[in-house]
């Protein structure tokens, strides 16, 4: 009976040690700038030497000082994110400022036990604020080094008959145990603080649908031809369904949805180029691009601000890239038609090209039919998405907005 206590303490002290931490000795591939906030309430950049990377070195210690040891919890850190991470049309990047600020994300970033949520919440967060090119750089942080697979983040979601959201988002992390981080290679950076703290001050939700401006063709694809050396290249398809979460084509008449994407180039000096963008119809009469005269003139639109229901984004090879901006090209000279020549087939010509492929698109409205947003955003939430090569995952982020 003597020994009994002395083996309680052993015990105790064996159950402690398989608690500690297995994962101290990762690298650290990023560390975000610390952004401030002075007395009038701006946020600033302070000087380049907080802001980046100590790729290849060890990590020998947790940056979290020993005095925050005991409150930083790092799963309530990441919870705290993914809060954020949810479908409300009234996006506010200020909470995400506020998060990153507090310097603790370093040590999340770092740990890969955490850091695939991280990133993909971020990826998340950033595609509703419409910052395309923070997004896919986190969506980047979440992909294994080597992907051999069609394997895809999703943000899923699960609608009853109704239409209505029956749980919160879910992730779903598919075929991605390795260690993502790629040192040097799309890394967060000073650039990208700016773009942050810019957009968090400048920033509103009124709630009325902006409207998107005509833009040349050539204000679309000679940006990207910068002379600079590019480190990789994405594109997003963007939908917006006349009613979210429904097949219906369309609502009130004149509520039809829109299709529309986005390309970025990201080069080697850290810089990038980002286009949003549509096509519409250039109407030459009131009843151009209906269902009784669906043929009339088309136009480019600058969509950078457009609202959007569900979006899929991917990286693609440089040969993709080329080809689609020689592909939007052709549709300059293009005339639009409701039936066979929309925005939405816009949308998925380019998608196909970079290697993603929507299925169930097609639906039929008063004396026409074709591909449409409602049927194509409603197949994507029900996951009828293919990845047609295996080079580069796919990113799936919805935004939907479920009334009651």
């Amino acid at each position: 009976m003597k020994a009994q206590p002395r083996w309680i303490w052993y015990s105790i002290l064996i159950l402690l040690s398989l608690k500690l931490p297995l994962y101290a000795q990762d690298t650290l591939v990023v560390k975000y700038a610390y952004i401030q906030t002075d007395s009038a309430g701006l946020h600033r950049i302070p000087s380049a030497n907080v802001i980046a990377a100590n790729a290849g070195k060890k990590v020998i210690a947790n940056t979290v000082t020993t005095s925050n040891v005991a409150v930083f919890n790092e799963d309530s850190y990441v919870q705290q994110l993914a809060s954020l991470d949810k479908y409300d049309k009234k996006h506010d990047p200020r909470p995400v400022v506020n998060l990153l600020k507090e310097n603790k994300f370093d040590a999340v970033a770092k740990d890969k036990k955490h850091s695939h949520k991280f990133y993909y919440h971020l990826a998340n967060i950033f595609t509703r604020l419409k910052m395309y090119q923070l997004a896919m750089k986190c969506y980047f942080k979440t992909l294994p080094v080597y992907e051999t697979s069609n394997a895809h983040l999703s943000d899923t979601v699960t609608l009853n008959a109704s239409g209505q959201q029956n749980s919160d988002p879910s992730f779903a992390l598919i075929n991605a145990q390795a260690d993502t981080s790629v040192a040097g290679l799309l890394a967060i950076n000073s650039r990208d603080e700016q773009l942050l703290t810019a957009d968090t001050g400048n920033y509103t939700y009124t709630g009325k649908e902006i409207q998107s401006k005509p833009e040349e063709v050539c204000n679309i694809t000679d940006p990207f031809d910068d002379g600079k050396e590019a480190s990789a290249y994405a594109l997003m398809i963007h939908i917006q369904q006349p009613l979210s979460g429904k097949r219906k084509i369309f609502t009130k008449l004149s509520r039809v949805g829109h299709t529309f994407i986005t390309l970025i180039k990201y080069n080697t000096d850290s810089t990038s180029v980002s286009r949003s963008f549509g096509f519409y119809p250039r109407k030459d009469h009131f009843l151009s691009a209906t269902p009784l005269f669906p043929t009339t003139k088309s136009v480019f639109k600058d969509d950078e601000r457009h609202n959007w229901d569900e979006t899929v984004g991917k990286f693609i090879s440089e040969r993709k890239f080329k080809k689609i901006l020689e592909v939007i090209k052709e549709y300059d000279q293009k005339r639009y038609n409701l039936n066979k020549n929309n925005c939405t087939d816009f949308g998925l010509n380019l998608a196909g090209t970079a290697g993603i492929k929507i299925m169930d698109t097609k639906g039929s409205w008063p004396f026409g039919r074709g591909n449409n947003p409602a049927n194509a955003g409603q197949s994507v939430l029900e996951g009828k998405v293919l990845n047609m090569d295996s080079n580069h995952a796919l990113f799936i982020c919805n935004d939907l907005d479920l009334k009651p």
